[in-house]
C-alpha cells in the first residue's frame, strides 16, 4: 500500500513539474509574440504618420499650383483681349491708309487727264512744267503717306511683339505648370496607395493584437510585462527595488502577487496587474453608440468587480511588511479612464 502511494505521489509531482515547465515556455513564446506585434504596430503607425504628412504637403502644392494656373489663365485672357484690340486698330489703320492712297492715285490720274485735255501747243512748255511740278508734289505727298504708314506699322509691331512674346512665355509657363501638376498628382496617387497599404497592414496587426489580448493568459502576461516596464522606467531594479511573482510562505490559501515594491525601512507594497479587457475591446469595435455605451458599462463593472475582489484578498496577512491595501495596476490609462467616466456619469 505504501509503495502504491509513493508511486502515485511521484507521478503527481512529475506531472506538476512538467506542467510548470510547459507553462513557462508558453509564457515566453507569448511574450515574444506580443512584443513583436507591438513593435510592428509602432512601425506601422510611424509610416502612416509620415505618409499623412507627405499627403498633406502634396495637397498644399496641388492647391497652390491650381491657384497659380487660375491667375495665369486670367492674365492670358486679359493679354489676349489687348492683342485682339491692337490687331483690330492696326487693320483699321492699314485700311484707312490704303483708301487714302487710292484717293491720291485717283486724284493724280484725274489731274493728269485734265491737264492733257487743256494743254495746247501754246501752253506746252508751261503745261509740262506745271505737270512736272504737280507730279513732284504728288510723289512727295505719296512718299510722306507711305512713310507715315511704315512708321505706324512699326509702332504697332513694337506694341504687338512684346505682347506676343508675353503670350508665348505664358503658354509655356502654363504647360510647365500643367506638367508639374500632373506629376504631383501622380505622386499623390502613389503615396495614397502606400498609405492605404500601410493602413491595411496596421489594421491587420491591430486585429492580431486585439485577438491576442482576448486570451486571458496573453492578457495577463502583457499586464505583467507592462508593470515591469513601468517599474524599470521609474528607475527601479529587479531583485533590488521590486520582485515579481512572489509566493507567500503560508500553508493555506497562498497568495501570489504580480509584483512587490520594496521600500526603505523594510516596507513593501503589493501590486496586482490582472484586469479584464473583454468589454473594453468590444466597445472599441462597436458599430453603434448604444452598443459602445453598453460595452463600456460592462467594462466599468468588470473593473469594479476586480477591485472588490482584490480588497477581499488579505495580502497583508501573508506579507506582514505591506500595509493593509493592495495596488490594482491597469496597463493603460484609457482602460481606467473609460471605467471612471461611466461611474462619473452615474453620480447624482
Amino acid at each position: 500500500m505504501t509503495y502504491i502511494l509513493c508511486t502515485l505521489g511521484g507521478l503527481v509531482v512529475g506531472g506538476l513539474v512538467a506542467w510548470l515547465l510547459a507553462s513557462a515556455r508558453v509564457a515566453r513564446s507569448l511574450s515574444a509574440k506580443i512584443e513583436g506585434l507591438g513593435r510592428q504596430a509602432n512601425r506601422a503607425e510611424g509610416r502612416a504618420s509620415g505618409m499623412e504628412a507627405t499627403v498633406t504637403e502634396l495637397r498644399a502644392q496641388g492647391q497652390k499650383a491650381s491657384e497659380d494656373s487660375a491667375k495665369l489663365r486670367d492674365q492670358l485672357a486679359s493679354e489676349s483681349s489687348a492683342r485682339v484690340k491692337a490687331e483690330t486698330r492696326l487693320a483699321e489703320t492699314v485700311q484707312r491708309l490704303e483708301e487714302e492712297k487710292n484717293l491720291l492715285d485717283e486724284a493724280k490720274a484725274k489731274l493728269t487727264d485734265t491737264f492733257k485735255a487743256l494743254a495746247g501747243d501754246t501752253l506746252n512748255n508751261g503745261t509740262e512744267a506745271f505737270l512736272k511740278l504737280a507730279k513732284e508734289t504728288l510723289d512727295k505727298v505719296l512718299a510722306d503717306a507711305r512713310g507715315d504708314v511704315g512708321k505706324r506699322q512699326e509702332a504697332i509691331q513694337g506694341m504687338v511683339k512684346p505682347l506676343s512674346e508675353s503670350i508665348t512665355n505664358f503658354e509655356e509657363h502654363v504647360r510647365t505648370i500643367e506638367k508639374n501638376r500632373q506629376e504631383a498628382y501622380s505622386g499623390l496617387t502613389e503615396h495614397l496607395k502606400l498609405l492605404s497599404t500601410g493602413q491595411q497592414q496596421l489594421q491587420k496587426e491591430t486585429a492580431n493584437l486585439v485577438t491576442a489580448l482576448r486570451k486571458p493568459q496573453v492578457r495577463g502576461r502583457w499586464g505583467e510585462m507592462t508593470l515591469r516596464r513601468v517599474a524599470e522606467l521609474a528607475g527601479m531594479s529587479d531583485h533590488c527595488d521590486f520582485a515579481e511573482q512572489v509566493t507567500s510562505s503560508a500553508e493555506e490559501a497562498r497568495l501570489r502577487p504580480d509584483l512587490i515594491v520594496r521600500l526603505p525601512a523594510e516596507r513593501e507594497i503589493v501590486v496586482d496587474a490582472k484586469v479584464s479587457l473583454e468589454a473594453y475591446l468590444d466597445a472599441t469595435g462597436a458599430d453603434s453608440e448604444e452598443t459602445r455605451k453598453e460595452a463600456m458599462t460592462r467594462h466599468a463593472t468588470q473593473v469594479r468587480t476586480h477591485m472588490n475582489a482584490l480588497a477581499d484578498k488579505p495580502y497583508w496577512t501573508q506579507f506582514t511588511k505591506a500595509p493593509e491595501f493592495v495596488v490594482m495596476f491597469i496597463p493603460g490609462e484609457s482602460f481606467f479612464g473609460a471605467g471612471a467616466f461611466v461611474y462619473h456619469d452615474r453620480r447624482p
